[in-house]
This record gives C-alpha cells, sequence and structure tokens, in this order.
C-alpha cells in the first residue's frame, strides 16, 4: 500500500521523523511500547515482521487522528529499529502494570474538601492579623518595619542596627517581661 507524500487534510508534506518534536517523537514511542505490549499480552511472543507492519497501521492510525504529520514510511523505519528494545525492555521488566483509571470525588467529599479549605484559610488569616496587631511595626529581626516590599518581604530598621536585642526598649527593658 502507497502512502501519499502530503498530508490530505493539511496540504502540506510530511515532516522527516527527525525534524519532530521531542514530546512528538516521544509520543509516537510510547503508543509503538503500548502497542507492542498488548500484542505481547495476547500473544505471549513479541512480534515478528509481519505483525510489526500492521502494529505499525496501528500507530500511524493514531499519528493521523492528531496534528503530527509524518509519514507512514518513518513509523514504520522508526518501529522497526525501536523493536529490539522494546522486546529487551519487555523481557527484562516485564509487562507495565495499567494505570487505574482516576476515581472522581463524589460532591459530598468536593464540599467537604472546599469547606476544609475556607477553615483553613480563615484560621491563617486570623493567626496573621493577630500578629498583626500585638506589635505591626517590630518582628524578630526588625526593630521598626518602615513597609514591605511587592513579594511582601518587610524592610526598615533592624534591632542590631539600634543596638538593641529583639523585644527590647531603648531604656534597655525586655519589653517581654
Amino acid at each position: 500500500m502507497e502512502m501519499p507524500l502530503t498530508d490530505k487534510k493539511k496540504l502540506r508534506p510530511y515532516k522527516p521523523y527527525g525534524d519532530l518534536r521531542q514530546k512528538q517523537k516521544s509520543k509516537i514511542s510510547d503508543w509503538m511500547f503500548q502497542v507492542v505490549c498488548d500484542y505481547y499480552g495476547e500473544h505471549g511472543i513479541m512480534p515478528d515482521d509481519e505483525k510489526i507492519d500492521s502494529l505499525a497501521r496501528t500507530v500511524y492510525a493514531k499519528v493521523q487522528g492528531t496534528a503530527i504529520v509524518v509519514s507512514y514510511e518513518d513509523i514504520l523505519r522508526v518501529f522497526h529499529k525501536k523493536q529490539a528494545r522494546f522486546s529487551e525492555r519487555i523481557e527484562t521488566n516485564g509487562l507495565p502494570i495499567p494505570k487505574a483509571p482516576k476515581q472522581k470525588k463524589t460532591e459530598a467529599e468536593k464540599s467537604a474538601i472546599k469547606r476544609l479549605q475556607r477553615q483553613n484559610r480563615k484560621k491563617k488569616k486570623a493567626a496573621a492579623l493577630a500578629q498583626l496587631q500585638d506589635n505591626p511595626d517590630q518582628n524578630d529581626y526588625f526593630y521598626y518595619i518602615a513597609g514591605y516590599t511587592s513579594g511582601g518581604a518587610p524592610y526598615g530598621v533592624t534591632w542590631e542596627e539600634m543596638g538593641l536585642q529583639p523585644y527590647e526598649d531603648s531604656t534597655g527593658m525586655d519589653l517581654d517581661e
């Protein structure tokens, strides 16, 4: 079966496999490996050259369903090239375990998560507000906080610049006591 030299949908020539982006090559390689794994799981043996041709057609059908524009001949050539690595990988590690389908959360679980997030936000706000109300112009590092940068970092006069220990007033008395 002869494949056309252009992609009929986009009316542009196929790209050589080597010109594809790495992400596209990786996706195609993953499809190839999955098809080989499915074949091995069903038949218990690695596919021969005749079967690789039919498996390459399966992969090519998936490629045509995407925006990847590559010829069947390139897919077949790469498939033959990678077949030895696929068989070695399956013999060494066995068949990969399929991922469990993602379970959807129920409405009750979603609402419970949102409620916990709201409670946590309220607690954090309350803690920050309490700290600011105690002494908004001082902290363990700054004697006087003049302001905050756009990133939220405080700036001002440090305890060290004042020649004092943290929370010691200018008369030498510790403010914590």
